[in-house]
């Protein structure tokens, strides 16, 4: 069929490509991503019908992509992550080892800060905030790696701390664990249970969607 014989399944408007006048069918992936929010059999659309449709369905596909991305997030932030190397009462198999590391610079002044509020004896907060920002970094790491590995929780855990370079004033924060699949998930706290098993939900509803922006 030559193409000044095509018409638009939608609209019926011909599909013309020339200098004056150009109207092109969009291509199957823009189609299903219009087609994921509205209910129809149509074959297509060409850009005279589809590309307001497009361009709504597109962002209300990206809003839909960050709520999801957004729910997976605070789910993963709940894997538990302890440090028995066999939890009581826990029934797991186990997928293997995962780990995380931060630096940071401590820095002289914060040093001079530190040895000289810890001889009053009062923590050295500045210190210890960098410390815990090290160690929230390390924490997100291991929980991300187990959940890209297929796991929901880390036992085993360990954490060390170390300098970088003598006198330069860089620490190293390091954390490494092994990353099982629970099975019996009802050992755990109501909330991060709920949590790690709305997981596999959520990648249903966000994968297919992903799949279509990229």
């Amino acid at each position: 069929m030559a193409e000044s014989d095509l018409y638009c399944p939608n609209c019926t408007v011909p599909i013309k490509s020339g200098i004056l006048s150009n109207n092109r069918l969009l291509t199957k992936q823009e189609n299903k991503i219009i087609q994921v929010y509205r209910q129809n059999d149509i074959g297509g659309y060409c850009q005279k019908c589809g590309n307001d449709l497009l361009s709504e369905s597109s962002e209300k596909m990206k809003t839909e992509i960050a709520h999801y991305r957004k729910q997976l997030d605070k789910a993963i932030f709940q894997i538990p992550v302890v440090t028995a190397h066999s939890p009581h009462g826990w029934d797991y198999k186990t997928i293997g080892i995962v780990t995380g590391q931060s630096t940071m610079g401590t820095g002289v002044l914060t040093e001079l800060t530190s040895s000289i509020t810890d001889a009053f004896g009062v923590s050295s907060g500045r210190h210890n905030t960098k410390l815990k920002k090290g160690e929230d970094l390390c924490l997100a790491q291991l929980r991300s790696a187990a959940y890209e590995m297929g796991g929901n929780a880390i036992i085993g855990t360990d954490i060390d701390y170390s300098e970088i370079g003598s006198g330069k004033g860089i620490l190293m924060v390091c954390m490494a664990g092994t990353v099982v699949n629970l099975q019996n998930t009802e050992v755990l706290d109501r909330r991060i249970k709920v949590a790690i098993e709305d997981i596999p939900r959520i990648l249903a509803k966000l994968k297919p969607l992903e799949k279509l922006v990229n």
